[in-house]
């Protein structure tokens, strides 16, 4: 169940397939359990997923000092995933469906935030070709008075 108690079906990489698999099988959760479960064995909410993730970058940042420094929440793993699916050249209405976007205008935001994807956009395209000069008005017209006699 997602956000607005929507259920949501995602596809999966096989080696998490296979991970998920494995996890399932040594904890013996049947197809009406909850795979991830609070202390209580209840659903996990989004608070406890926050909670989980906080631990395991605390967990990990012993061995990678550098995560530390970082900001990991679980939107930000969102967010990650629709960038990459992005720069993969995923359709951008494809994103919104995996993400579970109502609307589209939701999922655009991901197109304006990437730098690198236009920098890509810019590499693709040609530079026009202009002529550089600089503007050189007619000796008469330097000459104002004497061209206003002429017109007079």
């Amino acid at each position: 169940m997602g956000k607005g108690r929507k259920e949501r079906s995602l596809p999966l990489w096989k080696t998490t397939k296979h991970y998920l698999e494995a996890f399932l099988k040594e904890t013996e959760i049947h197809e009406d359990n909850y795979v991830f479960t609070s202390r209580q064995g209840k659903q996990l909410t989004r608070s406890g997923v926050t909670y989980r993730l906080a631990y395991l970058v605390k967990t990990a940042s012993k061995s990678c000092p550098s995560l530390r420094q970082k900001r990991i929440t679980p939107h930000v793993l969102r967010y990650t995933t629709a960038m990459h699916l992005l720069e993969a050249g995923v359709d951008i209405s494809t994103i919104a469906i995996w993400l579970g976007h109502e609307s589209i205008e939701t999922t655009h935001k991901y197109m304006v935030a990437d730098l690198r994807l236009k920098e890509q956009a810019l590499a693709q395209t040609k530079e026009p070709q202009t002529l550089r000069f600089r503007y050189q008005p007619p000796s008469y017209i330097l000459s104002f008075p004497d061209y206003c006699d002429l017109l007079c």
